[in-house]
């Protein structure tokens, strides 16, 4: 007869334990890279979002803008852009997704929006403009931005800050910040680090978390 041998309970044991470590070891460097990632596609899904508007505001001879929104059909009007953003046709110049942007309207007397992009993942992410408090971004046919804050002031640049929960952790909490820079020219560009110091620069100062 065949004797059936199966593992004991101290090779058990031993086997979790082993699994334990290497979880553990491994775990650290899997956040960073999850981290990372977010990071790059985060900043780079916000370029190509502004980089896009302003390419059809030129091709189509229209305002385009692109705007914070909480529903991804209206403009939520705060400086909030982690809830995600919608790019819309602004007839009326106002950074607003309005009924009174008439060219093409949708059902329910909406402005024309053009794509939308979700709320953004991370944990305690911050993603806001630190120069202006941009709530909109509108660009002419002529690819020249007009920058739109709360109560309708504009102005012509922006720093999208982005930072997520490290900002808590790291002793330098500074060094995982990354922005979205926009131009008075309308050029989008990442930020970087112009003196090496190990933190990046917006338009305007070095970056700082909240």
């Amino acid at each position: 007869m065949k004797k059936e041998r199966g593992l004991t309970l101290i090779e058990l044991m031993v086997t979790l334990v082993i699994f334990i470590l290497i979880t553990s070891l491994a775990f650290p460097g899997f956040q960073l890279y999850k981290q990372n990632s977010n990071r790059v596609t985060q900043t780079n899904d916000l370029i190509s979002a502004l980089n896009l508007a302003r390419s059809e505001a030129v091709q189509r001879n229209l305002n385009i803008a692109v705007c914070a929104s909480v529903d991804l059909a209206t403009c939520s009007e705060v400086n909030d852009w982690t809830t995600g953003w919608i790019m819309f046709i602004d007839d009326n110049q106002n950074g607003v997704a309005d009924a009174t942007d008439g060219n093409g309207l949708i059902d329910g007397g909406e402005a024309t929006l053009l794509t939308r992009h979700g709320r953004l993942s991370g944990a305690n992410l911050v993603y806001t403009d630190v120069d202006n408090g941009a709530v909109s971004v509108r660009f002419d046919s002529g690819g020249m931005p007009s920058v739109f804050n709360a109560a309708g002031a504009a102005t012509t640049s922006a720093t999208f800050m982005r930072c997520d929960d490290r900002r808590n952790t790291d002793a330098l909490p500074n060094q995982h910040a990354r922005a979205v820079l926009l131009t008075r020219t309308g050029r989008v560009r990442i930020s970087n680090d112009n003196d090496d110091n190990g933190v990046h620069n917006g338009l305007t100062a070095e970056l700082a978390c909240p």
